[in-house]
């Protein structure tokens, strides 16, 4: 299912390529002090936090996991065929992951006036899937058309 075209191939390296800056990017909460972090979120919309060792807590371990779908996603990036799996898995990821996004911001009624990065953070996931998943099904596409062309007598 990895495309063989240079073409398409290289639009699925690009999807990997956002999708690690994107994710890997959460690094920066893992390692960042309480005060740099919620500076930060501040600054996203999030208002005011105080510390909590629970948030500071889940902050890392979320900021930690997100980091590492950002490592995965430049592994497969390099080496698309030996992350084969995880190429497919990771558009569909990536899909759910912007469509439970429109719901929360939804539910909770967000704004671009006092939450700036929902937005960038919605279409983050929804391009991401499809600059991964495009290729994969034009590739899938390709193939089923060449196997059928080799099993269909020329008449």
């Amino acid at each position: 299912m990895i495309p063989t075209t240079k073409g398409w191939l290289r639009i699925l390296q690009i999807g990997l390529l956002f999708s690690s800056m994107g994710w890997g990017i959460s690094f920066y909460f893992t390692f960042a002090t309480w005060d740099s972090a919620s500076d930060q979120l501040y600054l996203m919309g999030a208002g005011t936090i105080e510390y909590n060792p629970l948030l500071d807590y889940w902050l890392r371990m979320a900021s930690a996991a997100f980091g590492c779908i950002g490592i995965a996603s430049i592994l497969a990036c390099f080496r698309p065929t030996f992350f084969r799996g995880l190429i497919l898995l990771l558009g569909p990821f990536h899909a759910f992951v912007g469509a439970v996004l429109v719901v929360s911001a939804m539910r909770n009624h967000l704004n671009t006036e006092s939450h700036p990065t929902f937005v960038a953070d919605i279409t983050f996931c929804f391009v991401t899937a499809a600059l991964i998943t495009l290729p994969l099904v034009i590739a899938y596409t390709r193939r089923t058309k060449d196997a059928e062309k080799d099993v269909t007598p020329n008449a």
